[in-house]
């Protein structure tokens, strides 16, 4: 019986290791993105040219991820939407930052930048240049701070 076990668990961990194992990173055009991602990028970046884009297609889903030379890197899912935006080196352009949540972060620290804004299922994290983490909800109420 602890032999089965054993050797479900490594079929399984193998399986899981091959999959990940086919993921391919390619170099794409920006014409090459869903029109989603194009759209997002013309209207927060206007016509800047960024530095690359890469497709990461694995066996269950694909994501894309765009550099500029700012060091701005954005996240999208496979229709395109967004999923991270981070600026490494600089702030996350305002108008990608939800109004209620810029509201909040410039009435509770006005002295600080928005360098990373991710969304997910739950809502939005953000990171500030003081490196606070701030969490909202979907409609942009202020959830919580993580450290």
């Amino acid at each position: 019986m602890r032999t089965k076990l054993k050797l479900t668990v490594y079929l399984i961990a193998g399986l899981l290791l091959g999959l990940t194992a086919n993921a391919q990173k390619t170099v794409i055009k920006k014409e090459a993105l869903p029109a989603n991602a194009q759209t997002f990028l013309k209207t927060h970046f206007g016509s800047k040219k960024p530095n690359y884009i890469l497709e990461d297609k694995e066996i269950l889903s694909t994501e894309y991820k765009v550099q500029y030379d700012n060091q701005i890197e954005i996240e999208f899912d496979k229709k395109g939407n967004w999923k991270e935006v981070e600026a490494k080196n600089s702030k996350v352009p305002k108008s990608i930052i939800p109004k209620k949540v810029a509201s909040y972060i410039k009435s509770n620290f006005p002295k600080e930048d928005v360098t990373k804004i991710e969304i997910e299922s739950s809502g939005y994290e953000t990171k500030l240049t003081n490196g606070l983490e701030l969490k909202f909800n979907m409609k942009g109420d202020f959830i919580k701070i993580d450290k």
